[in-house]
């Protein structure tokens, strides 16, 4: 509000105020006399405001009530002087207006006054604002630059897992991942170790979020160096455990399952270093869990791993997931549960891809997509 706005507005309530009380016109016209000489002088109000704007204290608060009352008496003696000019000659009026000049003077310092107090006061709304406007966009600069960040982060991570997966006859597979933040923690690759042979893996890294990510970008390289097809489940995941027990904090780890799958012969050789069990589906409709004995990665250094063994026939089905899968909560908080895997498995026939695509739909339904975790799921089906 400009500060003749507030001349006006602050007459209108006094105007109000006196004729509630019946004051006499001449105190009326006083006061309008008043404010008119308030909005001639108001230029010059303004052209003080330097003096003690901007001072620091005290200096400010020195400066400022000398110059408010300077410009309250000047705007005084100016409505004086209006108002000998209109009541010349009018003696009940002079009478009037000498009874009431000292209340005028009195009022017309307290109008400039308060004036200039809103104006300070505003004054200093106006920098505040400012200052935050100035914070908020650098605030919003810098979370569009870590979104981009977080994309670019994304989209690494992406590469890191295989594009593609390779198959063998007699056997499909297929893979999703569903990360609960931008990045996430869970990894799962496949490699085709000879003309008989798939190894196939899956991990999930203690944390969400960039800390995570990285962490399993190096069990991803790693996993890729030590699985050579020599090496049996049980020394990569000893190598593995190493690598990371002397590249790692000691409050990250990595619980990780590695079968080699061979279709000759039809049969799985693993490790599950803490993992969650890998779903067995018999041909025949009877589920089994593979489990083993091997901790998670990254915790006890120089742990020896020892391999499994488990026999496979035509038909069967293996399901390796994370907890993000198992732990997907609906609204009254009921996990889904190694159960309800179980019956998706059960009542899905035909590739690794439908198993798959079944399998996410179950659990995104059961949870309404709110996925509390990183969620990754790989099926390998024996034609």
């Amino acid at each position: 509000m400009k500060l003749q706005q507030r001349f006006v507005f602050i007459g209108v309530i006094i105007y109000a105020f006196f004729a509630a009380l019946r004051v006499p016109a001449p105190f009326t016209i006083i006061m309008t006399a008043v404010l008119c000489v308030g909005n001639v002088v108001g230029p010059l109000q303004q052209a003080s405001r330097p003096i003690y704007e901007h001072r620091p204290f005290p200096w400010n608060w020195i400066l400022f009530f000398p110059t408010v009352l300077a410009n309250g008496l000047l705007t005084a003696l100016a409505t004086t002087a209006i108002v000998r000019w209109v009541f010349a000659g009018t003696p009940s009026y002079w009478a009037f207006f000498n009874e009431m000049a000292p209340l005028m003077i009195l009022v017309s310092v307290v109008l400039v006054a308060g004036t200039y107090l809103n104006e300070q006061v505003q004054g200093k709304l106006r920098e505040k604002n400012l200052q935050l406007a100035q914070e908020v966009e650098k605030g919003s600069t810098a979370l569009k630059q870590k979104e981009q960040e977080l994309d670019r982060a994304l989209e690494i991570q992406r590469d890191l897992l295989p594009k593609s997966l390779p198959q063998l006859p007699g056997v499909d597979i297929d893979g999703a991942w569903q990360p609960a933040r931008t990045v996430g923690g869970d990894y799962y690759d496949v490699i085709q170790l000879d003309t008989t042979r798939l190894g196939f893996c899956i991990g999930d890294v203690s944390g969400k979020g960039i800390t995570a990510a990285l962490l399993m970008a190096n069990l991803q390289a790693s996993f890729r160096a030590f699985a050579t097809p020599d090496a049996t489940p049980a020394s990569v995941c000893t190598k593995l455990n190493d690598f990371l027990c002397g590249n790692t904090g000691s409050d990250k780890f990595i619980s990780f399952f590695y079968g080699v799958l061979d279709v000759e012969n039809l049969t799985l050789t693993y490790v599950n270093a803490g993992h969650c069990p890998v779903l067995l589906m018999k041909k025949t409709g009877r589920a089994e869990f593979l489990r083993s004995e091997g901790v998670v990665l990254g915790i006890i250094p120089e742990w020896t791993y020892s391999d499994a063994l488990a026999r496979l026939s035509s038909g069967d089905k293996l399901v390796l997931c994370t907890d993000g899968v198992l732990e997907a909560a609906n609204q009254q908080a009921v996990e889904f549960g190694e159960q309800r895997l179980v019956q998706s498995a059960q009542g899905t026939d035909g590739s690794a891809q439908l198993i798959q695509k079944k399998i996410m739909n179950d659990v995104t339904l059961f949870c309404l997509s709110n996925f509390h975790d990183d969620a990754t799921l790989l099926v390998v089906a024996i034609r």
